[in-house]
Order: structure tokens, then C-alpha cells, then sequence
């Protein structure tokens, strides 16, 4: 990668940051601050729900007494319904907890006397990023509140020594059929003091290290030459990169 690759990829990275700021909701220095006395949580977009979450929903009548209600434990499906007594399937994905109540109600009112519904998130499903690439330990994390980029290479066990790690790419799922991708020049910004490339991380995002150029010069210096390629790639990763018109002769194994 050349140096005037550099500009654009901090273009790109401006962004789409800009982009997934605007899709969380109104960003303040508050409000995304890990510290929570001083974080204004009203601020913070209600969550919402998603294929795969486990909802307790507790539901009765204005006439029925507290001990007679209801309780049942649902998972939200792949089409993202949950189906509830007496009104059927009901679409429960996108909508917050305090939505799907009122959409409960409202429908319940139908066969029911001043219904009452409380739905509570009992379980979060696929609450995790996923490191892939060049780190030590590459998985699938979970996506705690304020969980940045280098809060995720860290919990996979940080870079390998191959690792291109100024070419960090986060593919951050926007709607359906949008994917943002960003490309990080993450070392570059920490040893500069900036936190400007600590990306902020949500559910589903994909962080992938590519290997660097070394990297890729021994691997497949290692595949085609095998053992004997030792002296070949150490000359290749140094100044006589720039000089390909070479010959260099690998030492005869015995």
C-alpha cells in the first residue's frame, strides 16, 4: 500500500463512522462515554428486538388478580414473530419491548377486558462481534455496551506479528442489504495518541486483520520453496523488495 492510498482511507474511515454515528442516534461526548455516572442513558437509542431474543411476557386482565397472570417464556423466530394466546403471531423483530407491549394490548383488547402486558428481555441473542484474521485467538466476543475496536482485537488476544495492523477492515452490518466497510489505520493512530480510530463496535460487526505484506512474502515463500526458503524471504523483506529482477539461489538441502 503507497502513501497516497493513506488520504482516502481516512476519507472512507470519516465516513462511514459518520454514517454508523447517525444509525445509533444522537451522539454526544455523554452519551458514549464508558463511564456511566457521567453517560446521559436518555440519550441512548431503546434497544430493539431481533430474531433469536428471549422475551417473559406476563398478561392479564384489569380483572384478574396479580397471582392469576400469565407467564410465558418466547423466543423471537427466524421470521421474527413469537406467537401469543388468544391473538396468534404477532411480529415481534424491530420493535422495542415497550412497542411489542402495545401492540400485545391493542390486540388482546379485541377478545379481552383492559388487557395487561409487560414484556422483558430475558436473554439477548447474538450479542457478539467477530474477530477474524491475523489475532491470536479469532472468535466470535461479546459486544458489551461501549465495546470498541481495540477492545475486540484485545479480547481475541491482540495482533499476531504478521499482523497488517494499519489496514484493519470492519464490515458493520447497516440494514438488510447494506454493508458499511471501513479500512483502520488503527496502530498508526494509537501510537499517535488519537482515539479517533477506536471504532465504536455493535452486534454483528465483522473485524478482520489482514496479513502484511511480509507476511504474505513468507507464506508464500514457505509454500512454494518449502524449509530451504528461509534466506529467500529474509532477502524479500528487506531492501531487495524493490528489486525483483534478482535471482537469488535457495541453499541445497542434503
Amino acid at each position: 500500500m503507497s502513501r497516497s492510498d493513506y488520504p482516502s482511507l481516512f476519507v472512507l474511515f470519516a465516513l462511514v463512522a459518520a454514517g454508523w454515528a447517525a444509525a445509533a442516534g444522537p451522539s454526544s461526548a455523554d452519551a458514549t462515554t464508558p463511564d456511566s455516572i457521567n453517560a446521559d442513558w436518555s440519550r441512548v437509542p431503546e434497544y430493539r428486538l431481533v430474531p433469536g431474543d428471549q422475551l417473559s411476557l406476563v398478561f392479564g386482565t384489569s380483572e384478574t388478580s396479580p397471582s392469576r397472570f400469565l407467564e410465558r417464556t418466547l423466543i423471537v423466530r427466524p421470521d421474527g414473530r413469537i406467537s401469543v394466546f388468544p391473538v396468534g403471531d404477532v411480529v415481534a423483530a424491530g420493535r422495542t419491548p415497550r412497542e411489542l407491549e402495545a401492540a400485545l394490548i391493542d390486540l388482546m383488547s379485541a377478545t379481552l377486558k383492559q388487557p395487561q402486558v409487560t414484556v422483558e428481555v430475558s436473554k439477548i441473542a447474538g450479542n457478539q462481534v467477530h474477530v477474524l484474521g491475523r489475532v491470536a485467538h479469532p472468535g466470535s466476543y461479546p459486544a458489551e455496551p461501549f465495546a470498541t475496536l481495540t477492545q475486540a482485537i484485545a479480547s481475541a488476544g491482540g495482533f499476531q506479528d504478521d499482523a497488517a495492523r494499519n489496514s484493519v477492515i470492519v464490515f458493520h452490518r447497516m440494514g438488510a442489504r447494506e454493508v458499511g466497510v471501513a479500512v483502520i489505520p488503527l496502530d498508526r493512530m494509537l501510537k499517535r495518541g488519537s482515539l479517533a480510530a477506536d471504532l465504536p463496535l455493535s452486534r454483528f460487526d465483522i473485524v478482520y486483520v489482514p496479513r502484511n505484506t511480509i507476511g504474505n512474502i513468507a507464506q508464500f515463500t514457505q509454500q512454494v520453496f518449502g524449509p530451504a526458503s528461509l534466506v529467500l524471504e529474509t532477502t524479500l523483506s528487506g531492501w531487495e523488495l524493490f528489486h525483483l529482477d534478482r535471482v537469488f539461489r535457495l541453499p541445497t538441502s542434503k
